[in-house]
């Protein structure tokens, strides 16, 4: 927006005044496999759906960019570290993971584990970016063989939130 002040001829840039925004948390059951779905972002934070069927996983690795959230919605999930450490969480309950933390988890439930991740930083908010790194200290993939990905099969007309 610009801005002519009568005092001043000069031309006078203002920043948009930034408005809020609503989303949904409505994610898919699923019969197999896991599915993100990003629900809300801005330049520096961004909050995901993730629901996992029984089984569902990912590899070790660590994001050296974002420092993220985990809060448990429904289920039961464990985190490992790289020294083969556990947390086990349930419904209500949360974990924090600083850049850097080498983790992994595991839906250790009965049923459909539905989580809601907040990351925040200044990463691309894109999956499958470079700072998503294994123990290696390559590139992991979040679609890929090496993380364990599992294509996600809904269950027609079930939903989380909705």
């Amino acid at each position: 927006m610009q801005v002519v002040s009568k005092e001043h001829p000069a031309t006078i840039q203002i920043e948009a005044k930034p408005k809020a925004t609503t989303f949904s948390l409505k994610t898919p059951y699923l019969s197999a496999g896991r599915v993100t779905t990003q629900v809300s972002q801005t330049d520096g934070l961004w909050i995901h759906t993730k629901m996992n069927a029984e089984g569902g996983e990912n590899a070790l690795h660590a994001h050296l960019d974002e420092d993220h959230a985990f809060i448990v919605l429904e289920g039961e999930v464990t985190f490992y570290d790289e020294n083969g450490g556990e947390t086990v969480l349930g419904a209500h309950e949360g974990i924090m993971l600083p850049k850097g933390v080498f983790y992994r988890y595991l839906n250790t439930g009965p049923g459909n584990l539905m989580i809601i991740r907040v990351g925040s930083g200044s990463r691309p908010k894109q999956e499958d970016s470079d700072s998503r790194l294994g123990l290696d200290g390559k590139p992991l993939s979040a679609f890929s063989e090496a993380n364990h990905h599992i294509k996600a099969v809904p269950i027609p007309g079930k939903f989380f939130g909705g």
